[in-house]
């Protein structure tokens, strides 16, 4: 029997949240050129040490960090993803191939293993921190998608990855 990741849906209120979210989103990147951020602490699951240990590493990219972003001061602060005043700007450009829904997740030493609850079609951008990380993406029934790096940039570069959905 092939042992499954469940990801739970994102509920009513939160996605009323995401959907309030959107403009103060824009103003928090300093940019509203491109697409802004859609994971917020409320879309995010924890995974346990159970459902962590199903994930293939082989299947997963590994990213260094960026030696100048600010690190997380807690596990609950959420300033080192507000661009304007300062936090992470570059990010990784991630797709699997799938053609159907998709979620990525990631592996931080100091965060454990989690994944977004938002549902993906095609490539995601998401931003890198001063740790390593491991990425890693899921299907919408819970199967370990093989994921690829396909490019990087920055927030407010105006790249060719701008308009792709940043998590």
């Amino acid at each position: 029997m092939i042992k499954t990741l469940k990801v739970r849906p994102i509920g009513w209120v939160a996605r009323i949240a995401d959907v309030l979210m959107v403009p103060i989103m824009y103003l928090l990147s300093g940019t509203f050129r491109e697409r802004p951020q859609k994971t917020h602490a409320w879309n995010v699951q924890n995974l346990t040490k159970y459902e962590a240990s199903l994930l293939d590493q082989h299947k997963m990219v590994y990213c260094e960090g960026v030696q100048k972003a600010i690190a997380r001061s807690h596990w609950w602060s959420f300033w080192f993803h507000v661009p304007i005043f300062g936090g992470w700007r570059n990010y990784v450009v991630l797709d699997t191939g799938f053609t159907g829904k998709w979620h990525v997740g990631w592996r931080v030493s100091d965060m454990g293993v989690q994944i977004s609850k938002v549902a993906l079609v095609g490539p995601v951008r998401m931003l890198l921190g001063s740790g390593a990380v491991l990425f890693f993406g899921v299907t919408d029934d819970g199967f370990q998608l093989p994921i690829h790096r396909v490019g990087e940039g920055r927030i407010g570069d105006r790249g060719p990855h701008s308009k792709i959905q940043l998590c």
